[in-house]
């Protein structure tokens, strides 16, 4: 079950998801190649994770929260998501 509701990011092209996964990185965290995954983040020492899937042909990527602390509101972590996705060129919903 998710922990939070499915976010939907457009315009997610080859290349802007090329950049989300160079912006994880430097995050410290890994996005999968692949068009459909699953990947952990810790922020201030705390454990979010999600899953992912990616239509490369609409450019459609959907975000799903699936694990994260109680205290964390899925607000907070959608606007840390939209942050990443904006600065990789994405439209947020």
């Amino acid at each position: 079950m998710a922990a939070c509701n499915a976010w939907t990011y457009r315009n997610v092209t080859p290349g802007v998801f090329q950049s989300l996964q160079a912006l994880g990185r430097r995050q410290g965290f890994s996005i999968p190649g692949t068009p459909s995954g699953s990947f952990n983040i810790k922020v201030a020492g705390m454990q979010v994770g999600f899953q992912y899937g990616w239509d490369s042909r609409s450019g459609t990527l959907l975000l799903t929260c699936v694990s994260k602390p109680m205290l964390v509101g899925c607000g907070t972590i959608k606007g840390f998501a939209d942050k990443i996705f904006t600065e990789a060129g994405a439209a947020v919903g």
